[in-house]
């Protein structure tokens, strides 16, 4: 079960988690006709450089990138290959996060490149809600069930899918802590919360099938039937009564 924080690790995941949000945002606003998913990785860089941090993905062995940017039916972990040029009807999931004085964060949003078809409008909406309704769950005595029955009946009762194959988690000093948070399951199953967990909620909903295929460059993961996917990830502290976002 994930360690409950003391005042002096949420002080700093607090920090971290807001530099990631920031820098999330400041790439967000970058997501464009043209723009390339190196354009962004660099930025991701810099920005780090700017506010002391560096970033928690360099970590990961193998990994030489600060971001992860997934594209349309690219579903999670893309590299943010210069050859990723993005166009009009785009969905971007930009996931990312920094190391601060020894403490990680992590945090995923997708943003969409000029005009969008209503049925992905509706795809990026539902994603949104997913995560936000779990992460209303994020208080302690519920149990790890409900966070991942709030993002599954969420998607599902809009006619959406949930991948299966990744899951939320703690996080602290390491990137991955426990517990696991998946985006399925049954309400009241599981650990019970306790406050001042910090956990990272995530979700991916699929427009169709969740099955995923993988790319050989070893990392891109996407859907099997070419379906867009959406991702979001929030990081937050279970609070007594009210959860805390910290990405933020």
């Amino acid at each position: 079960m994930a360690q409950v924080k003391n005042e002096f690790d949420l002080k700093n995941l607090r920090h971290s988690a807001h530099i990631t949000a920031q820098i999330v945002a400041a790439l967000g606003r970058e997501v464009r006709v043209g723009a390339s998913a190196g354009d962004l990785d660099r930025l991701a860089q810099k920005l780090c450089r700017a506010h002391g941090a560096t970033p928690a993905f360099m970590e990961v062995p193998g990994y030489s990138y600060a971001t992860c940017i997934s594209v349309n039916d690219e579903v999670v972990h893309s590299i943010p290959y210069d050859s990723k040029v993005f166009g009009e009807g785009d969905l971007v999931k930009i996931d990312f996060g920094v190391k601060y004085n020894g403490y990680f964060s992590d945090h995923c949003r997708t943003f969409s490149v000029g005009k969008i078809s209503p049925i992905h409008e509706r795809l990026l909406q539902i994603g949104e809600a997913a995560t936000a309704n779990a992460v209303q769950q994020a208080v302690e005595g519920n149990r790890i069930g409900d966070l991942s029955f709030a993002m599954q009946a969420t998607a599902e009762e809009a006619g959406f899918s949930v991948v299966t194959n990744y899951v939320g988690h703690g996080i602290g000093k390491k990137l991955h802590e426990m517990p696991e948070i998946p985006a399925v399951g049954r309400a009241g199953t599981g650990a019970v919360l306790k406050e001042n967990m910090v956990i990272c909620v995530e979700c991916q909903v699929c427009e169709k099938s969740p099955q995923l295929i993988h790319d050989r460059d070893g990392w891109t993961t996407r859907t099997k039937d070419g379906g867009f996917a959406v991702m979001f990830e929030s990081m937050v502290r279970v609070g007594k009564k009210t959860p805390e976002v910290l990405s933020v």
